[in-house]
């Protein structure tokens, strides 16, 4: 009963704060996917709809299904629909934690190395896990379902290991039950990867709690071949990633391309986010807690700052404690390898952006385990009357702290607004409040209502712009919309600097990011329709020096003919240059349907059918199949 009732605050709190807004990659993943977006008349869609992200080298094509799924049968995507099954998925999760860690303990207490109660203690964590404010960016961030599914079937695998291994210690196991055991392994895991490519990180972590809980143990007697084994198999990965770096070093050095760090950087800066983001674990502080964290200061060696080797060596001892304590605290070996092995692929290596809350919603699981054996062995020495009133009063605290957070990330303007208060200093949030205020903006004034409030949130969006781009005069995202503000809304300030000028500056010797694509392309839009005060001929030129400057990518084709087609440019100026841009870069798939769409405002069948030969042939596996489909319907209506 009392687990029923956390599970059910817990999912209050979030349905109750699941604001009507998308948020980020949501747009692009999903209103801004059609081929997400099905009816399911057709089977084929399903495939199409499951591999229609471009997120991770497999497309993540489970957890696209379940929004493909939900598309069909909500008939659209309600944001607030969609976090409420991301509360029920947290609830669930938060249930098989449960089951993991009351199998955990029940295994520790049989072995005589612990003398807390399996349930209760289980509860604890299970509560502490499912309440943690820091939970609310994953949950409450609609694509973030992505690594909510993932850790769902890590858990799963995790809890079905340690059933089948309590079992083996007592009476050890037949060749049949142990490959039964492996195949349902294999299965989960296979599940976990396709939802989320860390969902892999079960198989790390399998020897982990191998090593840490069971040491071996099998048909009631220590087995050193066991034993050893599972250390092997816990260093191995680490062998592998070494080998393959010293073969393969490209492999890890080619997304750097596009980042403003290398990866000796990251790698020296995760030291330090590693324990700040143990720190939110253990004293929820949400004042510090926001969505963008792009303030925190790059470690660019060692000692810069000193910090970062004070990270390196306090990893490194609590470490080697944990290993010389294993017998003593195995809660404490099992949590720290727990903790940086489920790290290990989105705060290691990776020309990952560097820090986002969500990457601790499977890292926080051991955590919250050790944290709630620690103060279970501190409370269960007080009398049965306090200590009941101390773990009430504690959950009680934590459920509070998460109601206010997620009352922050309830609405859009709001989470904005708190996250620049509370970290001025962040170039992102900044630029996300200033474009929240001027979503408002734009929404009062189709309104019609308090036309003055509405100017003002105008102006206050421009200054938070402004803002941005001092502390970082280099970012195309504030340049490219103070040169939209000043044209459309403030004429005066626009004759005191010249911001095209300033992009073109920003654009010298930059490898473009995906952020500076979305710049570009909102900037192409404005010149085009003439919200931008770019005179026709000084766009074109623009336009010519960005194909000179980046002649390998296809960006600045596509922002041409965006530009014409704002324009008002004719097919015969439009289908030369996405022709171009198909004979250049035919795996482009967005110069196919643009160009099908010019052909048919021409009404040429030939070149429509040409073109969706070329574009087939380009689409094996036939992932656009459907949006082939709804462009042929909508020229035959």
């Amino acid at each position: 009963m009392a687990g029923f009732c956390l599970l059910l605050a817990a999912f209050l709190i979030y349905a109750n704060n699941a604001g009507n807004y998308l948020l980020f990659d949501d747009t692009p993943a999903l209103t801004g996917n059609e081929r997400v977006q099905l009816d399911g008349s057709r089977f084929d869609d399903w495939r199409v709809a499951a591999f229609s992200s471009d997120a991770g080298p497999l497309g993540r094509p489970l957890t696209m299904a379940s929004f493909a799924l939900q598309h069909v049968v909500e008939g659209g995507f309600s944001p607030v629909s969609l976090k409420v099954t991301n509360a029920v998925i947290h609830c669930l999760i938060a249930a098989l934690l449960y089951g993991l860690f009351s199998s955990i303990l029940g295994q520790l207490s049989a072995q005589g190395r612990s003398r807390l109660d399996p349930r209760w203690t289980a509860l604890a964590a299970m509560a502490l896990w499912l309440l943690h404010p820091l939970q609310v960016s994953t949950v409450l961030y609609t694509v973030q379902r992505m690594a909510q599914l993932s850790t769902l079937f890590v858990v799963l695998g995790l809890w079905l290991f340690v059933r089948y291994r309590a079992r083996w210690t007592v009476r050890g196991a037949s060749t049949a039950e142990v490959i039964a055991a492996v195949l349902w392994l294999l299965l989960v895991g296979a599940a976990a990867i396709l939802c989320k490519e860390n969902g892999a990180l079960l198989f790390w972590l399998l020897p982990a709690v191998e090593v840490a809980i069971f040491r071996g143990r099998w048909a009631g007697r220590e087995v050193p071949g066991l034993a050893l084994l599972g250390w092997l198999l816990l260093l191995l990965p680490l062998l592998l990633i070494a080998l393959l770096f010293i073969w393969y070093p490209e492999l890890f050095h080619s997304g750097y391309r596009i980042r403003d760090f290398t990866m000796e950087e990251r790698l020296l800066t995760q030291l330090r986010l590693l324990w700040r983001y143990l720190g939110w674990l253990l004293w929820p502080n949400i004042l510090d807690m926001g969505f963008q964290h792009d303030y925190i200061p790059l470690s660019r060696g060692l000692l810069q700052p000193v910090a970062t080797l004070m990270a390196l060596l306090s990893w490194s001892l609590l470490l080697a404690l944990a290993l010389w304590q294993r017998q003593r605290w195995p809660l404490l070996l099992f949590a720290v390898l727990f903790y940086l092995i489920a790290h290990s692929m989105e705060s290691s290596f990776l020309a990952l952006e560097m820090v986002y809350e969500h990457r601790n919603y499977l890292p926080s699981v051991a955590v919250c385990l050790l944290l709630a054996a620690a103060l279970g062995a501190v409370v269960g020495r007080l009398p049965v009357g306090r200590s009941v009133f101390v773990a009430v009063a504690g959950l009680f605290v934590l459920a509070t702290l998460l109601a206010l957070r997620a009352h922050t990330w309830s609405d859009d303007l709001r989470l904005s607004r708190v996250n620049v208060a509370r970290h001025p200093e962040s170039v992102r949030s900044n630029y996300f409040y200033a474009n929240a205020l001027l979503r408002e903006y734009r929404l009062r004034e189709e309104r019609g209502h308090d036309v003055q409030s509405a100017q003002e949130m105008l102006a206050v969006g421009r200054h938070y712009m402004e803002l941005m781009h001092q502390q970082d005069r280099r970012d195309l995202g504030a340049l490219v919309m103070l040169y939209y503000l000043d044209s459309s809304f403030f004429p005066e300030l626009l004759q005191r600097t010249d911001w095209l000028g300033d992009i073109r500056r920003a654009l010298e010797g930059r490898v473009l990011k995906p952020s500076d694509r979305n710049a570009l392309a909102l900037l192409a839009e404005c010149m085009g329709n003439d919200q931008c005060a770019t005179p026709a001929p000084v766009a074109r030129e623009f336009l010519r020096q960005l194909r000179l400057q980046y002649p390998e990518l296809p960006d600045p084709v596509a922002l041409q003919y965006n530009w014409l087609v704002e324009s008002g440019a004719g097919a015969a100026e439009l289908i030369p240059l996405l022709e171009e841009g198909i004979e250049r870069w035919p795996g482009q798939q967005t110069f196919y349907p643009q160009l099908i769409h010019q052909y048919d405002r021409v009404g040429d069948a030939a070149g429509i059918y040409r073109t969706l030969e070329q574009w087939l042939r380009v689409d094996p596996k036939r992932y656009q199949l459907s949006l082939q489909r709804r462009l042929f319907a909508r020229g035959s209506e």
